[in-house]
Parts: C-alpha cells; sequence; structure tokens
C-alpha cells in the first residue's frame, strides 16, 4: 500500500515534516494582523501596538505570549515594559523549510 493510501502515516510524515503549530499561531486572523503590523512598525510595547488594536490590552498580550511560544515574535523587558518584534528570519526560514520539506513529500507521491 502505497503513502497515497496510508492516512496514518502520511498524518504522522505531515506532523514531523511541518511546523503547524507554528502556522496555527500566525494564521489566526488577530495574529497575522499583529505579525503585520510589527514587521512594518517595528519594535514596540504592549501598550503601543494596543492603541491600533480594538482588542483591549490583555488580549493582545495574551495573542503575542502565543505567538512568543512558537518564535513568531521576539520579546525583551527593559525595566517594566515588554518590547515585541516581529521575528523576520525565523519566520521566512520556517516557511523555507515548510514549503522544501512540502516538495519531498510530493515527491514521496510520484
Amino acid at each position: 500500500m502505497g503513502l497515497n493510501h496510508d492516512p496514518n502515516k502520511c498524518k504522522k510524515m505531515i506532523e514531523d515534516n511541518i511546523n503547524i503549530e507554528f502556522f496555527r499561531a500566525i494564521l489566526d486572523p488577530v495574529r497575522s494582523e499583529l505579525l503585520i503590523f510589527l514587521s512594518v512598525y517595528g519594535e514596540m510595547t504592549i501598550g503601543e501596538i494596543a492603541e491600533h488594536f480594538p482588542q483591549n490590552r490583555s488580549v493582545i498580550s495574551r495573542h503575542l505570549d502565543l505567538m512568543n511560544r512558537f518564535n513568531s515574535v521576539q520579546r525583551r523587558k527593559e525595566g517594566r515594559e515588554i518590547y515585541y518584534k516581529a521575528n523576520k528570519e525565523f519566520i521566512v526560514d520556517t516557511f523555507e523549510e515548510t514549503t522544501n520539506n512540502i516538495k519531498a513529500l510530493m515527491n514521496l507521491e510520484k
């Protein structure tokens, strides 16, 4: 039975080769807007970021914390302020790695 016909094997290969949790973290509508915003405007505090979004500061903070866990944003603390910025290099590298892995997986199907 080929890979096409074994859903468990196919699922395992995809999970092993694609960082699905990273994509879930950045493709949420609010988080994707936050990522675009930080990519354009650079490093900002939660308060500065929240001024530009309809969600309250605590909601923005939770989104940013999740994105930080999956490395799509970086955070640093300076005094009492926490600054966030898009982790552009990691994001691009993850997309490139995913593209290469998908190409390799697709070639297995031939």
